[in-house]
């Protein structure tokens, strides 16, 4: 079975029939839809609340039924081809049984043992046609907007039976009430009707069940008297159909309805009533919860507000990061309007004004003051609805696994993604987000909540889990929304979401009035500032607010004549008030710049007047004194001039030394380039040996070393490695104790070749000579430590051979260069010699 409903009234009575259901036999599935919803969601939505039972066949759990009930149902978008997705796939679904997997093989799935219920209004205002061939499906109701006797007799049934432990005269109050309540919004109705500027001026049943509910929080022991029973009933209406109007003429016309009405019926009360400021809430107790009772009252007065709200704002910045917040009137009214939201079940607010006016911060500290946490997401590089859901898991372990009432605060700044209220405005109409968590997740949760479940007396089965876990997330949840009204973006969204308007308690923040704009300039130009003298803070703050409201008359006069809009925001006021202190203390640091800059001045004349006089006198006495030393420097010329001659003679003997060291120089570096040209080519002779050696390794030289009586060849090339590293005893006991040195062939290569003498070199040749099989080849085929020590041998000798030819132009440039050294010497002292005589 299936229904489909044109107005608010069907919904609340679909939902009293799927709770009065034998949930034992049956599952409630509840879908929202909006304009951005896909039938990629509905299908996940759906495919995540069954399960599979043979290979193509999904449904319930065995020996239960699925109820699934969508809401908004005509709220998708129709496309490009005229077509509204989800609904086409729910018309595949009820027509053929099932659909197609969205998996790479398409397969076909049946879902069995699934009913389906349906509500959605007329068509307009973002709604839209649905196909009449998807209507056919269904039985269709058509529900219309219930008589004044019939929500007569159903409000007052309501506040009957709220009333009931009050006083008899307040029982009373019942039809009067209800009756005035009736008539209050047959007149909002039809003097605010909803308009382009004013789109969320849709007043409905959920609107007096509001008023109702808000009722229902009065306890008897608090409200003993007519007059202040009604008065909460003012407040309650003020808070429902007041708070959301965006103008001041619209919040005077329905404060004088209002007034009328009370005038008219409660003529009595009327007074009481009608008295302002009109504040109420339970947080007069909010630091002390445990000690104290909540009670919803009357607060009287922006007094005894302010002074709750100042302690509760201390103690929040002794907890969390300080809020410099002001709390001027405006600003406690929409504390405590925000707080009496948080402090009902499933309450959520759409807070909208511009930039600046407070929206966050008090909703900081009202939550604060209801006793709830803050959940903010941050925002980061690449974030998309992926990571909003995984901040979502966050957020729903916190309300439902440690059970801790939290606040989500989403600003319009964390609209990343428009798909990103899709997912709010699920929150605010069913209290879940669809198939947020996979079902290894979900097990996870299951388990958590299985012992609540059991101590609650509930059947503790995996449906009945899943479903106390959102109850209780659903509960703890309290979502506000900081939304600005500028431009049209709020409008299309409260179009395509209606659940930021229905699931919400709107608040329009309007312009701060004049109290507000003294009352922060106060603040900040207070007496604890001492650069504003006491005589002009009073007048500066008149001005500053004189020049805040001329901009916003200028801007209004702007539009009126140019259409186009220039906002005046809290925020440019604040930025106004802070540029000037900026100033005022700039300009007041630069002024006091300038004082010490003039009295550093004085100071500096004075004391130079004072160092003249006395250098007058000191030039006095040394006049005499200059007058002798001119006559003894005179005298220091003539001489002076003798020994330049004296200078000069010798300075030509330098400059000609100079010269004679120059070709010494000259000479020097053809010498050193010829012998260091002679040594390269005998330098790769030396590498050669080196990288003989470095080829070899201990097992080579052991080797050598376990001949008893070795080759000819290798004890000849043995014999002439001892030679060149100096041992006299050249025989093979004497070859086989140098291999066993433990650095053998560190040494070799270390080996100092330059100081091997021409004796060594003759005695190496001559043990060459004798051995006539000394060759590579034979080497080669004899042992491999011998080739490579052959090698060292032949390669030292190449470079002896060349170092010999090279020496005598090595001894040369040496002998040159100690020359140069000498002249050079020579040249400076004989330089100083010519400079004495002048000094």
């Amino acid at each position: 079975s299936s229904g489909i409903n044109a107005e608010w009234p069907l919904r609340p009575g679909i939902q009293d029939v799927l709770r009065g259901v034998d949930r034992d036999a049956n599952l409630i599935l509840n879908i929202n839809f909006s304009s951005r919803t896909t039938s990629l969601d509905i299908q996940r939505n759906l495919e995540s609340n069954v399960e599979k039972r043979t290979k193509d066949s999904f449904g319930p759990p065995a020996g239960k039924k699925l109820l699934v009930f969508m809401d908004d149902m005509n709220m998708p978008v129709v496309d490009t081809y005229g077509t509204q997705q989800p609904i086409e796939l729910l018309k595949l679904l009820l027509e053929k049984g099932g659909m197609y997997d969205r998996g790479k093989d398409m397969q076909w799935r049946f879902f069995r043992d699934i009913s389906y219920l349906a509500a959605m209004g007329k068509a307009g205002g973002g709604r839209n046609e649905v196909n009449p061939r998807f209507l056919s499906l269904f039985c269709v109701f058509n529900m219309v907007f219930p008589e004044e006797k019939t929500l007569h007799h159903i409000y007052a049934t309501i506040l009957k039976g709220h009333l009931q432990t009050f006083s008899k005269e307040i029982q009373d109050l019942e039809n009067p009430l209800t009756k005035t309540t009736l008539e209050l919004y047959q007149i909002i109705v039809k003097e605010l009707p909803p308009t382009p500027s004013k789109f969320h001026y849709i007043f409905n049943l959920r609107d007096l069940s509001r008023v109702y509910y808000g009722l229902s929080l009065t306890l008897p022991e608090r409200y003993t008297d007519t007059a202040s029973f009604i008065r909460v009933w003012r407040n309650e209406c003020l808070r429902i159909f007041h708070d959301r109007l965006t103008s001041a003429k619209d919040k005077d016309l329905v404060q004088g309805h209002m007034a009328d009405l009370i005038n008219s019926n409660f003529r009595n009360e009327a007074e009481v009533v009608l008295r302002n400021p009109i504040l109420f809430g339970d947080y007069r107790a909010a630091l002390n919860p445990e000690t104290e009772p909540r009670v919803y009252e009357d607060l009287q007065d922006f007094d005894a507000s302010g002074a709750l709200f100042t302690e509760i704002l201390e103690e929040y910045n002794q907890t969390f990061n300080p809020m410099n917040i002001v709390l001027f009137e405006d600003a406690l009214d929409h504390a405590t309007r925000i707080h009496r939201v948080l402090r009902m079940i499933n309450g959520h607010a759409l807070l909208v004004g511009v930039g600046g006016s407070g929206k966050q911060s008090l909703t900081r500290l009202a939550a604060f003051a209801a006793g709830c946490d803050v959940f903010e997401i941050q925002l980061c590089r690449g974030y998309d609805e992926e990571s909003l859901k995984e901040d979502l898991k966050i957020l729903y372990n916190k309300l439902g696994i440690e059970n801790k009432p939290t606040v989500f605060l989403f600003s319009e700044g964390h609209v990343v993604e428009e798909g990103f209220l899709e997912l709010v405005n699920n929150m605010l109409t069913t209290g879940q987000v669809p198939a947020l968590f996979p079902d290894d997740e979900k097990e996870a949760i299951i388990g958590e909540v299985r012992d609540e479940v059991t101590k609650a007396g509930i059947n503790p089965n995996k449906e009945n889990c899943w479903n106390y876990f959102i109850k209780k997330a659903s509960s703890n949840l309290h979502i506000v929304l900081s939304m600005s009204p500028v431009g049209d973006v709020l409008r299309t969204r409260c179009r395509n979401f209606p659940g930021l308007v229905n699931g919400t308690v709107i608040d329009w923040f309007l312009p701060w009035p004049v109290q507000a704009l003294e009352a922060v300039a106060s603040t900040f130009l207070g007496g604890e500032n001492a650069l504003i003298p006491d005589t002009h803070r009073d007048n500066l703050i008149q001005h500053i607010v004189l020049v805040h409201q001329a901009v916003i008359a200028s801007s209004t006069k702007f539009h009126t004549m140019l259409r186009r809009v220039n906002y005046v925001t809290p925020k440019n006021y604040l930025d106004f008030v802070s540029t000037f202190l900026r100033l005022l203390e700039e300009k007041d640091n630069y002024v006091l710049n300038q004082c010490n800059r003039l009295q550093v001045g004085l100071s500096k004349l004075i004391e130079a007047s004072t160092q003249i006089d006395e250098l007058k006198a000191k030039l006095e006495v040394q006049k005499i004194a200059v007058s002798a030393k001119t006559t003894s420097c005179n005298e220091l010329l003539k001489e002076i001039e003798q020994r330049e001659e004296v200078t000069k003679i010798k300075q030509k003997e330098a400059v000609k030394k100079s010269a004679d060291m120059e070709e010494q120089n000259k000479l020097i570096v053809v010498e050193k380039a010829e012998a260091e040209e002679a040594l390269l080519q005998a330098l790769p002779a030396l590498e050669l040996a080196r990288t003989a050696l470095e080829k070899l390794d201990k097992r080579d030289v052991v080797e050598i070393k376990s001949f008893a009586t070795p080759p000819k060849p290798v004890q000849a090339v043995c014999e002439c490695v001892l030679v060149f590293r100096g041992i006299r005893d050249v025989s093979w006991k004497s070859a086989k104790a140098m291999m066993s040195e433990s650095n053998f062939l560190y040494n070799l290569m270390n080996l100092a070749v330059d100081s091997i003498t021409n004796a060594q070199v003759r005695t190496v040749r001559n043990i060459l000579k004798e051995n006539p099989e000394c060759t590579m080849e034979r080497m080669e085929s004899i042992s491999n430590a011998g080739c490579g020590l052959f090698t060292f041998v032949s390669a030292i000798l190449g470079y002896c051979a060349v170092a010999r030819e090279i020496k005598p132009k090595r001894e040369k440039v040496a002998k040159l260069e100690k020359n140069f050294t000498i002249s050079k010497k020579e040249k400076s002292t004989a330089c100083d010699s010519a400079l004495i005589p002048l000094l």
